[in-house]
């Protein structure tokens, strides 16, 4: 049994001893530096190089629209622009509308205007912003978001102007003259808060149309709220007869080669405390040349929320070629105070219409020795501020030469105004103005 027991002990160690490897058949050694030895140095890892999140390519041009900044892949790009106008005008600068308002007396310069502008697209080259402060008059005049995925239907959501008439959309520095005409104060639906959706169909057809429909506050850019439960309503519709649309933006100083001819009619409406706007902290106003009342700062009395009702529409014709430009407006516009008390400084209800036009040319096409920057161009314009009541027409008749240093970037005008008033007395009241204007953006 003893035998046997250490046969099977040996038999185990054996196989054991079969198992393990070499190595482990003797210690091993260990080698132990000395002080004096010197160790090496343990190798260092190089640094691992920061993440990077993507390039940003950055490309900057100069143009049109001035300092121009974008990403290169068309998804962000931002243009900034500065626009200053200065202005001489004598006796007066403001469009006369009484008889008192003719007697000014006085040289003035001014910065009339003072601007910077903030445009570009975010995330899509369709998706579009509009931002636009006045250092001289301070306020914020434009600032909206434009959806253009398609060219027949776009959005446009924000702070900006009702897409009405050439005359009030296209820019103060666009003009053919030194400012707009006695039209505009009366008939103008200027900046207001809301949403536009607009568009061209059917483009080079004979039903090549473009339109424009709003809904809006209707209280102008100075008033954050609403008066009452009423909105704006505005529409356009322009028929692109011959060629495409034309631009906002007045002369033809590009001398454009192939003609284009224009024809839109709009409409508006609105229930609200005012009779007329204007682009400024107090955008909500009073007639120009009435005793309507107005909500502003000392306005004795106050108009009441929602008594106004304005209707109005005008018709327009625009055309361009080869340094010609035309244009005609024509306007109605109907006020009725809604108010239960009877009014006795102003009517019940009053209709009002009127109109310009306007033609320049660049005489260069013409006579090659004229210099090709200078422009010659003459605008009509008239009032009838009241059609029921006689004897208080406004008339105006305006002579100008514009030198287009760089297209309206660049532009020096001298102006020459002769205004006339009807008397309710009788007779007429005249008087000249003269303005010269730098305006200059970059």
């Amino acid at each position: 049994m003893k035998a046997v027991v250490s046969l099977t002990i040996i038999s185990l160690l054996t196989a054991i001893h079969a198992q393990q490897p070499a190595e482990l058949a003797k210690p091993a050694e260990v080698s132990v530096p000395s002080a004096k030895t010197e160790q090496a140095p343990a190798a260092v890892a190089p640094a691992a190089e920061p993440k990077k999140s993507g390039n940003l390519p950055v490309g900057v041009s100069y143009g049109s629209k001035g300092l121009t900044f974008d990403t290169g892949d068309g998804k962000f790009s931002a243009s900034m622009q500065h626009r200053l106008q200065f202005r001489y005008s004598y006796p007066f600068d403001v469009d006369p509308r009484s008889i008192n308002d003719l007697n000014g007396e006085g040289h003035s310069f001014m910065v009339r205007r003072a601007r910077f502008k903030l445009s570009g697209n975010a995330f899509k080259p369709w998706l579009k912003y509009n931002f636009q402060y006045d250092w001289s008059q301070p306020i914020l005049r434009d600032f909206w978001i434009s959806v253009e995925r398609f060219s027949w239907l776009q959005l446009r959501i924000g702070r900006g102007k009702v897409i009405y008439n050439d005359e009030r959309v296209s820019s103060s520095g666009a003009q053919q003259f030194v400012n707009r005409s006695i039209v505009n104060d009366v008939f103008t639906v200027d900046r207001q808060q809301g949403v536009q959706v607009l568009g061209r169909v059917l483009p080079n057809t004979p039903a090549d149309f473009s339109y424009v429909v709003g809904v809006f506050a209707g209280r102008g850019v100075g008033e954050r709220l609403n008066d009452d439960t009423n909105l704006m309503y505005a529409a356009r519709l322009q028929w692109n007869t011959v060629g495409d649309p034309i631009d906002f933006s007045q002369s033809d100083y590009k001398s454009t080669q192939k003609w284009q001819l224009n024809i839109a009619a709009g409409a508006a409406t609105n229930k609200s405390n005012c009779t007329a706007f204007e682009t400024d902290a107090t955008s909500c106003r009073r007639l120009p040349g009435t005793n309507y009342p107005q909500l502003a700062a000392g306005a004795a009395p106050g108009s009441a929320a929602g008594q106004f009702q304005l209707d109005q529409g005008v018709f327009e014709i625009r055309s361009v070629y080869k340094g010609l430009y035309f244009k005609t407006e024509a306007h109605i516009k109907r006020v009725i105070d809604q108010s239960l008390v009877t009014p006795t400084l102003w009517p019940r209800e009053a209709q009002m219409w009127g109109g310009l036009v306007q033609l320049g040319y660049f005489p260069n096409n013409a006579i090659d020795f004229i210099p090709a920057e200078l422009e010659v161009a003459g605008r009509m314009a008239f009032v009838d501020p009241n059609i029921n009541v006689a004897g208080n027409d406004q008339y105006e008749y305006t002579g100008i030469l514009n030198w287009f240093a760089n297209g309206h970037s660049n532009k020096i005008s001298f102006e020459v105004t002769h205004h006339v008033l009807q008397n309710p007395a009788g007779g007429y009241a005249t008087e000249q103005r003269y303005r010269s204007q730098w305006e200059f953006s970059f």
